[in-house]
């Protein structure tokens, strides 16, 4: 499966990946020169209480930058983690799209063969339950299965509606879409019967994949042609919203 993912999803992981790098040389540094100071030498001492305390720094440094990274960030590395592996190169996961529909919680859209899914996650912690288009939750004790406050199935329709009609527009014809609703941390326990909406799950996948491999809906150009658009697209709107936030910062410094 080919992967498409968007700049600040790669800064961040190249960040991190910088970040970890710095704390396993500040370590080997600490430990050699405990070693040393262990020996008796001044010099040794100040280098490792100096090395520590860079490395405390850059520690809660990572800490802090992962507790912060954009939920929606998040969820596209994780859904990208759960269906790694589970497709062919005949496929291609487009990470955070950015397209002119309505809806929020666009984390990616898988384009193949079978068609286009358009991907939302969710990163439920419990026990869940899907029958027809009922989704519910286990309380617990007396009070066992209760409605969900929020209906994840709805919403995936409600953007892959949204994903229909702005490939219409754009001169895409009739694109195969179908709305997924992906919980990729394995804490979330997903009790299926018979869902309208499909359903991805860190215990399904690979049963999912094979399911949709069999249809045959969209031939290699078509793929390539919508992936093209989708990329335009999105490149037209970053780059609308950064000017957007240059025109604002730079209104802001005239009026101050």
């Amino acid at each position: 499966m080919r992967v498409i993912r968007p700049a600040s999803l790669a800064d961040d992981a190249r960040r991190h990946r910088l970040q970890l790098g710095a704390l396993i040389v500040l370590g080997v540094l600490g430990v050699a020169s405990g070693l040393l100071a262990g020996a008796g030498s001044p010099a040794s001492a100040i280098t490792l209480g100096t090395s520590a305390a860079v490395a405390t720094a850059m520690a809660l440094s990572l800490l802090v930058g992962a507790a912060r990274m954009n939920p929606d960030r998040r969820a596209a590395r994780e859904l990208e983690s759960l269906l790694a592996g589970a497709f062919d190169d005949s496929y291609t996961l487009v990470l955070m799209p950015r397209l002119p529909i309505r809806g929020r919680g666009l984390s990616g859209l898988l384009v193949g063969p079978p068609g286009v899914r358009v991907l939302t996650v969710r990163r439920w912690e419990g026990q869940y339950r899907v029958r027809g288009r009922t989704w519910e939750f286990d309380a617990g004790g007396r009070h066992g299965w209760v409605p969900c406050r929020t209906h994840p199935g709805f919403e995936a329709r409600g953007l892959a509606d949204g994903v229909s009609r702005w490939a219409a527009e754009m001169g895409l014809g009739q694109v195969p879409v179908v709305p997924a609703v992906a919980f990729p941390k394995r804490s979330s326990h997903i009790v299926l019967e018979e869902p309208v909406e499909e359903v991805i799950t860190t215990d399904n996948v690979p049963w999912w994949a094979n399911s949709i491999g069999h249809v045959q809906r969209y031939d290699p150009a078509s793929c390539a042609r919508f992936v093209r658009v989708v990329l335009e697209a999105t490149e037209r709107l970053a780059a609308g919203s950064f000017a957007a936030q240059r025109g604002t910062a730079s209104h802001s410094t005239d009026t101050a």
